[in-house]
């Protein structure tokens, strides 16, 4: 029987320690040993309380005496899990960033933890740990130290300073550190204090930066909770695009409505027309715009994107299997399109070369643009994209060559 708290206990964030801890309480939940299993689960939140003060920063308001014999406590085997809970249920000078109702709810939990312990006369059932499972899956969010977020943000500034840590130094323990060290209601303050202290215009040049690393590893690693408020802030804040562009792989991680997902290749997309593309594509690669909303996608992208092609293979193949290529033909090439050289062809000079290049080419094709050849007045622009495209892919011209000598058609001087 598989349980739904060995998910959570096998997230990266967890210790050995803990994890072993936690493992022991499933195993004895499953062979109906209740009271092993609660108070096994009751050390495992002890324990990652414990080591989440130990790698903590002093809070500003401790006195470094009292902070010092608290960390001298935890790592005494007879006295740490005293000193977790004295540190956890005291409110007149608390270490610990929390409400008096969740200290009333740990003493709760402490005398359960003593009915197994010391086998009391309380029956302790399945349902007590399954409800002690689920209050620390609520709550252990909310356990964070006093001072935890500012402690935080200095290591990340201290790391990513060059005069104290190479530029290659992993920093996985600092974002796995978010999920104790900061509150789900501040976790918006840290991810702008974070930008603001990091490389605040970091995002905005879409160049893989300090900051869009630190996000990259947040989804990679980082609990549901962290992951999704970090998606919707950065919706919220418009730069959900500009960490997708550096890694298109991270789409998936901002759940988009169907309504956002029309949003961005209707509108959002062409406020860069240098990476419309890598958008556009890692949409049709995850399957984000629903089949029969493409063909519609494919024509308004085409209609209104002026400026670079698709730059590489992942993208090009993503819209080449959506039918872009389709698209392209029928609304440039079999209606002619390419006569209207001056207003229509030269701002999309780049996507008709790319096209000529990475589709195969029809007799249509070929027609077109060698008649387009024989006007007075055509498309510099796609004419020095295609004479420079047959100079470098010498297949291409000999493809294009075949297929005008077979079809009785005059190959432009420019093309030979």
């Amino acid at each position: 029987m598989k349980i739904q708290f060995e998910a959570w206990i096998n997230a990266p964030t967890k210790s050995p320690n803990v994890t072993i801890l936690f493992e022991e309480s499933i195993k004895s939940f499953k062979s109906s040993a209740y009271r092993a299993s609660l108070l096994f689960s009751y050390l495992g939140l002890f324990t990652l309380i414990k080591e989440q003060i130990i790698k903590s920063t002093k809070p500003s308001a401790i006195p470094q005496s009292r902070w010092d014999s608290i960390i001298q406590k935890l790592q005494n085997d007879d006295l740490w899990e005293k000193t977790v809970f004295d540190e956890i249920v005291n409110s007149s000078s608390p270490i610990f960033n929390i409400d008096d109702d969740l200290r009333q709810q740990i003493k709760y939990w402490k005398d359960r933890r003593n009915d197994c312990a010391h086998f009391k006369d309380n029956e302790i059932e399945f349902h007590h740990t399954e409800s002690f499972w689920s209050f620390i899956k609520s709550n252990l969010s909310k356990i964070t130290i006093e001072g935890g977020m500012e402690s935080l943000l200095n290591k990340f500034v201290q790391h990513f300073n060059p005069t104290f840590t190479p530029p290659d130094a992993d920093f996985s323990d600092l974002v796995q550190e978010i999920e104790s060290a900061v509150n789900t209601n501040d976790l918006a303050e840290f991810w702008k204090q974070l930008l603001f202290r990091i490389d605040e215009y970091g995002l905005l040049f879409h160049n893989e930066t300090n900051i869009s690393k630190i996000f990259k590893r947040v989804f990679e690693i980082s609990s549901e909770r962290v992951k999704d408020n970090l998606s919707e802030y950065l919706k919220s804040k418009n730069r959900d695009l500009s960490i997708i562009i550096i890694y298109p792989e991270l789409i998936s991680y901002f759940k988009y409505s169907s309504a956002e997902i029309r949003s961005i290749w209707r509108n959002r997309i062409f406020n860069s027309e240098h990476t419309a593309f890598t958008v556009y594509a890692a949409l049709l690669r995850n399957s984000l715009i629903p089949a029969n909303e493409i063909k519609e996608a494919n024509e308004y992208v085409f209609d209104l994107l002026k400026g670079p092609s698709p730059k590489n293979e992942e993208d090009h193949f993503a819209l080449a299997s959506n039918g872009f290529g389709d698209t392209i033909f029928e609304v440039a090439i079999a209606t002619k399109r390419l006569n209207d050289w001056y207003t229509w062809v030269n701002p999309r000079a780049d996507i008709l070369a790319y096209y000529v290049e990475k589709y195969p080419l029809k007799k249509e094709t070929v027609e077109v643009i060698c008649e387009m050849y024989t006007r007075d007045k055509y498309s510099f622009w796609l004419g020095e994209r295609l004479e420079n495209l047959f100079k470098e892919k010498n297949d291409k011209k000999i493809e294009f060559h075949q297929i005008a000598n077979t079809n009785g058609l005059t190959i432009p001087d420019q093309l030979k």
